[in-house]
């Protein structure tokens, strides 16, 4: 009977710590492009010993992502579901400035795209399990974003 219920409660507390990021509203934003330059982000060799004399590694040995980094200033900013009920980040208010990463590559983005302000969406990255891969290994002070459209 323990087993089951231990089960249970294991089965119950799984879904509560993947569903962190199921309701994370995403944030649009106009972006007036300042900076552009690509960058490539590896997977660091950190680890972290949640069993004691197991250590496992933070991010993905051998994973990397490649992209361009973005640096703008924020012209207005809201949510993509206008009734989320939660108010807009003070890091996306307007005049604020933002690092973005894209995932293209400069040499073709960085051409097209600059200097100009454009509409951007912050994407739905999730980093709830490790090791971290993909966009996780984009450090969490630069916004993953992809470009919508242009508001020149």
């Amino acid at each position: 009977m323990r087993v089951i219920i231990g089960l249970v409660f294991f089965i119950g507390f799984l879904g509560v710590c993947n569903a962190k990021c199921l309701f994370m509203p995403l944030v649009t934003a106009e972006i007036e492009f300042e900076q552009c330059q690509g960058v490539k982000f590896d997977a660091s060799k950190s680890k972290i010993d949640w069993f004691p004399g197991k250590p496992e590694y933070i991010q993905q040995q051998g994973e990397t992502i490649v992209g361009t980094l973005i640096v703008g200033k924020v012209k207005s900013s809201g949510f993509e579901q206008k009734k989320s009920g939660y108010k807009t980040p003070s890091s996306w208010k307007k005049g604020s400035i933002k690092t973005l990463f894209i995932e293209h590559d400069s040499q073709k983005i960085c051409p097209e795209v600059f200097p100009g302000t454009y509409r951007v969406k912050q994407s739905g990255r999730c980093c709830d399990v490790l090791p971290f891969s993909g966009e996780c290994l984009v450090p969490s002070t630069i916004s993953v974003v992809e470009i919508m459209k242009s508001t020149r």
